[in-house]
């Protein structure tokens, strides 16, 4: 039995000749099983990247101390752990090493003091060579990086931190999670690094909320059930060509697209929905071939593929169309369609365009109530058109906001948009 599951559907089997559809959405989702913990699992080699700059001064740092001693306590001896901690000087509190000696390990964190500025790219490429001097296949080899400011020491340059990410990912197979603290640091800048570093992003309030988000991550990484989990999708070419991939970065050769799912937890589910759009008139049915291929890190020890083959078919019979038509994948395709134009909105919202914010989102409810009426039992619909609905209420009060109050709020909408999207909540 595979410990993932996959499920692949097309909006519409059928492709409607002599219409003036020009689109085919494609659902993909996998659901890993609950696998219940057990006393060998998956050994770690993790690097904590600790930002002790001056503004972490007080609460926050000390809060970052006790996530930091959860982890360790966490670990066993056949985990790596390193510990970094940067200002604008970077320091290795602990070369990465097998977590033998947890009382040293937790006299040199309290012994972290507040500094100077911020140099995240710094603290970042020092957690990513520690990882790298005790990688070995069969581990979860990943960096969680953790700032509460604006990276203005070092490589500052988002551009250049996403690729650095993104060649660590996709070269080196080391992950990035990122973690956010308080209303100062970049949250676009931290969740493209956990987007092109293949692992998570965390908005953090409030000080006392770190231990328990370091928490999550870790129960995560304790419970991997596979690895290099990568969904392959060939098209037709001739006929289609990719518009857009919702939900999950992706790469492109010919016909082939690839996501990268990199790690997946006990019960996991990741989700993606390819837009398509029709290039030459459909007359012959043509298939799309979606492969889902990973690693059993649990049962079988060994590597898994998974293969569904979606055809669709020219016909002009408008009824057989219509009846044919796949709920599940619309429903999924209006989701990720509307929470990507809330995405749209908060960054007019961020640049206090407001009345042009306002007027797409008065838009993109439109278009997504329209849809809550026709699958009225969605839950995921329903939650998506009440955060936009909110956030329709707020928009006038936030000319009036205080600064630290409105960049708290975009982080907020963000983040639940974000979990939303990645079917963390």
């Amino acid at each position: 039995m595979s410990l993932l599951k996959l499920n692949t559907r097309l909006d519409n089997p059928y492709f409607l000749q002599g219409s003036n559809k020009n689109e085919i959405y494609l659902y993909a989702e996998l659901k890993a099983s609950k696998v219940e913990s057990k006393n060998e699992r998956i050994p770690l080699n993790i690097s904590l990247v600790i930002d002790r700059s001056g503004s972490m001064e007080g609460d926050k740092l000390n809060y970052v101390k006790k996530a930091v001693e959860f982890v360790i306590q966490n670990l066993n001896s056949g985990d790596y752990l390193s510990i970094i901690q940067y200002d604008d000087t970077v320091n290795v509190v602990s070369h990465s090493a097998l977590v033998t000696n947890k009382e040293a390990l937790l006299r040199k964190v309290k012994a972290i003091v507040s500094g100077g500025m911020t140099n995240l790219s710094g603290g970042m490429l020092e957690g990513y060579n520690e990882v790298k001097t005790t990688q070995k296949s069969g581990f979860v080899n990943r960096v969680l990086l953790l700032s509460d400011g604006l990276a203005n020491v070092g490589i500052s340059d988002p551009t250049q931190l996403k690729e650095i990410a993104r060649r660590q990912f996709q070269e080196n197979k080391i992950g990035l999670s990122t973690f956010g603290v308080g209303a100062d640091f970049n949250e676009e800048l931290m969740m493209h690094l956990s987007e092109h570093g293949g692992a998570n992003y965390y908005f953090i309030e409030m000080p006392d909320q770190i231990p328990q988000i370091f928490a999550k991550e870790l129960q995560g990484l304790l419970s991997v059930v596979a690895q290099n989990t990568a969904l392959e999708i060939e098209f037709p070419e001739a006929f289609v060509q990719v518009d857009k991939v919702y939900g999950y970065l992706f790469q492109q050769q010919g016909n082939k697209l690839t996501i990268n799912f990199n790690d997946v937890f006990s019960e996991e589910e990741k989700a993606i929905v390819v837009k398509f759009k029709v290039t030459s008139p459909i007359t012959l049915s043509n298939n799309f071939k979606v492969s889902l291929k990973y690693d059993d890190v649990v049962e079988t020890l060994s590597k898994i593929s998974l293969t569904e083959n979606l055809t669709l078919i020219p016909t002009s019979d408008r009824a057989l169309y219509e009846a044919a038509m796949d709920k599940e994948t619309v429903e999924n395709a209006v989701f990720f369609t509307s929470n990507d134009m809330f995405q749209e909105v908060m960054a007019l919202a961020d640049s206090r365009n407001l009345t042009e914010a306002k007027s797409k989102l008065e838009k993109a409810i439109a278009y997504l109530k329209a849809y809550v009426e026709m699958f009225p039992s969605s839950e995921r619909l329903s939650n998506q058109l009440k955060q936009m609905n909110d956030y329709l209420i707020n928009i006038p009060n936030m000319d009036m906001m205080e600064s630290d109050d409105f960049r708290m709020a975009q982080k907020m909408s963000k983040a639940t948009n974000y979990m939303m999207q990645k079917r963390k909540m």
